[in-house]
Order: structure tokens, then C-alpha cells, then sequence
């Protein structure tokens, strides 16, 4: 049972992000893995079901993944630019969320719930983790009033967004644009660094 129910969300997955969330029914979704509608209902009654469980799945990759890179010992600033990477990849893997971002906020609001008060957990991880930047000499001090505060809301529009924007631009998105990207995403950081951090930061994107 648990593994038809793990086929469906890899199968729904796979169909959301390549024809797009309207595109996707839970008859669909049958069809494509050969099963009757009434088994898909045994395991997510709607299809709004399916889509809550890909974003709790979402969610938990990512925190494992933000646990991990916290805890490494390589530098502060390389620290940042993977999970950076890292963020950038998932979202990829996770791409329909992003392309239909609105609609599904609109629609579901166990998930919208949620990322409220994802965003503003998030928001504090990353003043937490710009403040040990800051002790380390490699980010300067505020200048401007709640300045990192608007960083982190810059830094999450760009990830929420830069999938929309790959997408009308290409007709075909693969896992290419993730580099060109990820480079917009680091590149937001550099003017806040320090001489010590800009020499470290090329260093590390060997620029």
C-alpha cells in the first residue's frame, strides 16, 4: 500500500511539473500509472491531497537539507552558497509549486498557513546565520534601518520567483538553468560583504 502511495505522489510530481498543475487530474494521474481513479482515492481522496503531501514532502527535504549544511565545518560563507545551491536544486526538482506559486496559495490554505509561518522561521535563520557572518568579519554592519530584514525578503522573491521567469523566457527549462540562476541568487549578497568576504566569496566561485 505505502508503496502505490509513494507512486503516486513520485508520478503526480513528474506530471505537475511538466504539464502544469490545471493540466493534472486524479484521472490523469491514473492513466499514467496504469491504475484505476478508485485506487488513487484510496490514498488521497482529492487531488488537493496530493498536493499538500508534495509540499510537506518539500518542506522536509529542505529542512534535512538546511540541518546538514548548517552543521558543516567548512567556512561560513561556503556554507551559504550551498544551501543556496542546494535551495536552487530542490525548488527545481519541486518546479510546479513555484510556477503555479499563486494559485495554489489561493486555493489551499493548509499550505498558505504554513508558509506564512515558514517565512517568517526562515527569516530568522537567516538574520541568525547573516549575524555569525557578521561576527566573522565577513559581512559588514547594518547601514541602512533593518537592513538584512530586507535582504532575506529580496533574497525570497528571487527564490520564489526565478522559475516563473526561466519558464516564459525558454520553452524547454532543464536543470541547466539552475547555474545561471544561482549566480543571480549569490550575487545579491556581494555588496554586503566585507573585503575579507568579497576576497573569499570570489575565491569560493572562483570568479
Amino acid at each position: 500500500m505505502k508503496n502505490t502511495k509513494d507512486r503516486i505522489l513520485k508520478t503526480s510530481l513528474v506530471l505537475f511539473n511538466e504539464k502544469g498543475l490545471a493540466n493534472v487530474s486524479l484521472r490523469f494521474i491514473a492513466e499514467e500509472m496504469q491504475i484505476s481513479v478508485g485506487n488513487v482515492q484510496y490514498h488521497f481522496k482529492k487531488r488537493e491531497e496530493i498536493i499538500n503531501a508534495l509540499y510537506f514532502q518539500l518542506v522536509e527535504q529542505m529542512d534535512n537539507m538546511m540541518s546538514h549544511n548548517e552543521n558543516q565545518s567548512d567556512s561560513l560563507l561556503k556554507i551559504f552558497i550551498t544551501i543556496s545551491k542546494t535551495i536552487s536544486e530542490t525548488f527545481f526538482q519541486y518546479r510546479f509549486f513555484l510556477l503555479d506559486f499563486n494559485m495554489i496559495i489561493r486555493e489551499h490554505s493548509t499550505i498558505k498557513k504554513h508558509y506564512i509561518n515558514l517565512t517568517l522561521f526562515r527569516e530568522h535563520q537567516f538574520i541568525n546565520f547573516i549575524k555569525r557572518l557578521n561576527n566573522a568579519n565577513l559581512v559588514r554592519e547594518e547601514i541602512l534601518p533593518n537592513e538584512y530584514e530586507k535582504l532575506f525578503i529580496r533574497f525570497q522573491i528571487i527564490s520564489d520567483f526565478w522559475i516563473s521567469r526561466a519558464n516564459i523566457q525558454s520553452d524547454k527549462m532543464s536543470e541547466k538553468i539552475i547555474q545561471e540562476y544561482l549566480e543571480v541568487i549569490n550575487q545579491t549578497i556581494f555588496p554586503y560583504l566585507t573585503k575579507k568576504g568579497m576576497v573569499e566569496y570570489l575565491k569560493i566561485t572562483k570568479i
